[in-house]
């Protein structure tokens, strides 16, 4: 019964949140373009209720002069300079592999002394008592 519970709850909280986020999505996104095809209106007409004007074009009067471009210079590329050497990965490093040495032998020594003969007695304070 509790598990249903919980799952309704889960399933209520993932719909608020698919609902939240669509609509700060919508708030976001702007508005979508709304253009008419040229031929659709006559040039004589007013634009539309809603519509802008297109923007004019400057006269040529109020144009800015087109600056000269600048002249064409070909030169000889250098060598490029040596890139410095990637540092060497800490795995290809000696005191790495030293360390996971020492930690595989610590580890199989403690494994090889732990394990003792089951048949031994337990060593407990209580000694060797057999129950039946």
């Amino acid at each position: 019964m509790a598990a249903m519970a919980i799952l309704r709850r889960a399933i209520v909280l993932v719909v608020v949140t698919l609902f939240a986020t669509s609509a700060a999505r919508a708030q976001v996104e702007p508005p979508p373009a709304t253009t008419t095809p040229p031929a659709a209106t006559a040039p004589d007409a007013p634009p539309p209720a809603g519509s802008t004007a297109p923007v004019a074009p400057l006269s040529p009067t109020l144009a800015p002069e087109a600056a000269p471009a600048p002249p064409l210079v070909l030169t000889e590329r250098t060598a490029q300079e040596q890139q410095a050497p990637r540092p060497e990965p800490f795995y290809r490093k000696t005191w790495f592999w030293a360390a996971v040495g020492v930690v595989l032998v610590t580890a199989t020594l403690i494994l090889v002394f732990s394990q003792r003969d089951p048949r031994d007695p337990p060593s407990t304070t209580f000694g060797n008592m057999h129950a039946f």
